[in-house]
C-alpha cells in the first residue's frame, strides 16, 4: 500500500513538471495601454495562478520597441500586468529559472521563456523570436540569435482556438494563415544542445520557448465566447 502511494505521488509530481514544461508565456495588449502576461495554455484557457505555477515566473523583464528600459510589472492572481504606454512591439523574457532534471532527455535542462505582442517591427530583440518580413505582415521569419532557424515547428492558434502546425522553410519562414479577425498566438520551442552554468546551476541544454501574439483586424468575425 505504501509503495502504491509513493508511486502515485511520484507520478503526480512528474505530471506537474511536464505540464509546466509544456506551458508558455504569452502577452495580451490592446492599443497603447497596459499589457498582461499569462503563463499556461491559451488554447485550453489555462492561466496559472499565484501560489502555484505562475510563481515560476519570478524575475521577468519587459521592454517596449527600441527601448531597453525595463518596464514596471505588477502581480495579480492569474497574470502579470506590465505598466506600459506608447507604440511598438512589447517583449518579455524570463531567464532566471534554475535548471531542472530532465527525465525525457537526461541530465538537466534550463528553460528560458520569451514573449512578444505585436508584429510591427522586423528586427529581432529576443534570442528566439518570430518577426514579420514586413510590418503587420503574415510572412514571418523565426530567428535564433539573429539567424534564421530552418525546419522548426511553429504552432499557430487562431481566435476560435483553432490550431495548425507549420514548419519553417530553409530560410526560416512561414506563411501564417489568419482567416478570422481576432487574437492569434504562435508558439515555438527550440532546444540548444550546449551545456553551461556552474556548481548547482550546471545544465546540459537550454529549452527556449517563445510566443508571438497579435490581433488581426480583418477577416471573418468570431466571438470569443465559446
Amino acid at each position: 500500500m505504501l509503495i502504491f502511494q509513493l508511486t502515485s505521488i511520484a507520478i503526480l509530481i512528474l505530471s506537474l513538471i511536464n505540464t509546466a514544461q509544456a506551458h508558455y508565456v504569452w502577452l495580451e495588449r490592446e492599443g497603447e495601454g497596459p499589457a498582461y502576461a499569462y503563463f499556461g495554455e491559451w488554447i485550453d484557457d489555462i492561466r496559472e495562478k499565484a501560489g502555484g505555477l505562475l510563481d515560476r515566473i519570478k524575475a521577468p523583464r519587459a521592454f517596449l520597441g527600441e527601448s531597453t528600459t525595463s518596464l514596471p510589472i505588477k502581480r495579480h492572481e492569474d497574470k502579470l500586468e506590465i505598466v506600459v504606454k506608447g507604440q511598438g512591439d512589447l517583449r518579455l523574457v524570463e531567464n532566471s529559472m534554475a535548471p531542472r532534471d530532465d527525465a525525457e532527455k537526461g541530465g538537466r535542462t534550463k528553460t528560458i521563456y520569451y514573449a512578444k505582442a505585436g508584429r510591427s517591427e522586423t528586427a529581432a530583440k529576443l534570442d528566439l523570436e518570430l518577426v514579420p518580413t514586413a510590418a503587420e505582415g503574415n510572412t514571418l521569419i523565426l530567428l535564433f540569435y539573429g539567424v534564421p532557424l530552418a525546419k522548426t515547428e511553429v504552432t499557430v492558434i487562431g481566435p476560435p482556438k483553432w490550431e495548425k502546425h507549420l514548419t519553417t522553410d530553409e530560410q526560416g519562414r512561414i506563411a501564417t494563415p489568419t482567416p478570422w479577425s481576432g487574437r492569434y498566438v504562435l508558439e515555438v520551442t527550440h532546444f540548444e544542445a550546449k551545456p553551461g552554468g556552474s556548481d548547482n546551476d550546471k545544465f546540459d541544454r537550454t529549452r527556449h520557448i517563445t510566443s508571438l501574439s497579435f490581433v488581426q483586424r480583418d477577416g471573418q468575425a468570431w466571438s470569443e465566447k465559446r
